[in-house]
């Protein structure tokens, strides 16, 4: 994998890690906005290696944290197990077209939900939350109509290139 296809990637979750705290913090369809840092997490992972997607997940969790108001670790730990998670079914998914929308929007409702329930297990109450089920259910349905988007975008921008397993200069 070249540094540029690895930069690329990492600028992608930077530019959706600044959308989602500044963007989408006041654009609220519904009082729920896209979990667009997930979705990019989702899109970088398809297209770089395993241990990388991994550790890219869990800065964009940290970036995330840092930037917004929930304890500290909490999104670094959700979007760790969202890029693995892909890691683990993008083979699975490459050739079919028709499983992408249906794995975008269970791997970031699965993923809202483990971050509720972690968010509750340190304290913070979310899951008395009686919106609950409309905070997870509809930002997994925006990042599935995003998905149309990103996901293409991304695969332009890092590149189609197979997987290899070295760093190549």
């Amino acid at each position: 994998m070249s540094f540029r296809r690895a930069g690329v990637a990492l600028l992608l979750i930077v530019i959706a890690v600044g959308l989602q705290t500044t963007l989408f913090a006041r654009l609220r369809p519904f009082d729920a906005a896209p979990a667009l840092v997930l979705l990019t997490v989702i899109a970088v992972s398809r297209h770089i290696p395993d241990e990388l997607a991994v550790f890219y997940g869990f800065l964009a969790g940290l970036l995330l944290d840092l930037l917004s108001e929930s304890a500290l670790g909490l999104w670094a730990l959700t979007l760790s197990a969202v890029a693995y998670a892909t890691v683990r079914v993008k083979d699975r998914i490459a050739g079919d077209y028709r499983l992408v929308a249906p794995v975008v929007f269970v791997v970031s409702a699965a993923a809202l939900a483990l971050f509720a329930l972690l968010g509750t297990i340190f304290g913070e109450r979310t899951l008395a939350d009686a919106a609950l089920v409309k905070k997870i259910l509809l930002p997994s349905l925006y990042n599935t109509v995003l998905a149309v988007i990103v996901l293409p975008l991304a695969g332009v921008l890092i590149g189609r290139a197979r997987r290899t397993t070295g760093w190549r200069l």
